[in-house]
């Protein structure tokens, strides 16, 4: 077998990562680039422009009153917001209450009826796919019905499987 030597140019733990070329290059990303907004007073400005928008303002209201939680709710726009680059992890989980108070302060002031908490793990939640739904309900009247991934039972299977006895 050939001698493998660290600093040469050809070097197969310099190689790439297998798929890296299916990948768009390092940086092209948002979430690879420095936030547009870095601090939470700037990110939290950003939200309630854009939340306080007449049709957006409505969309949020028909979305809370299909029974998804407030606390959901901002959990889902801020990943959005994060993998568009707009502001970093760290800044959405500090606006996060926040937040939650404007959109649930929104509801009341609408009367609304909503949940301002996600209920507990035993009980379901609305998944990701629930909440598009209700954004798009009118584009989406022919969608199948969304199954949760802890509705299916799966049988394990394997050498580590554990069985019942």
């Amino acid at each position: 077998m050939a001698d493998i030597k660290q600093d040469s140019p050809n070097s197969p733990l310099d190689a790439p990562i297998p798929g890296q070329s299916l990948t768009a290059p390092l940086g092209d990303r948002p979430w690879q680039k420095p936030a547009r907004y870095s601090t939470p007073d700037e990110a939290l400005a950003f939200y309630l422009q854009r939340i306080t928008r007449p049709k957006r303002a409505t969309e949020l209201m028909d979305i809370l009153e299909n029974g998804v939680p407030v606390d959901t709710l901002v959990d889902i726009l801020q990943q959005g917001a994060v993998m568009e680059g707009v502001h970093s992890l760290d800044v959405g989980i500090i606006i996060a209450p926040a937040l939650t108070e404007v959109i649930s302060n929104m509801a009341e002031a609408a009367d609304v009826e909503h949940v301002k908490m996600s209920k507990g793990e035993d009980e379901k939640k609305a998944t990701s796919a629930e909440v598009i739904f209700a954004l798009k309900k009118d584009e989406a009247e022919d969608m199948p019905k969304i199954i949760e991934e802890s509705d299916v039972k799966e049988e394990s299977k394997g050498l580590m499987a554990r069985r019942a006895m």
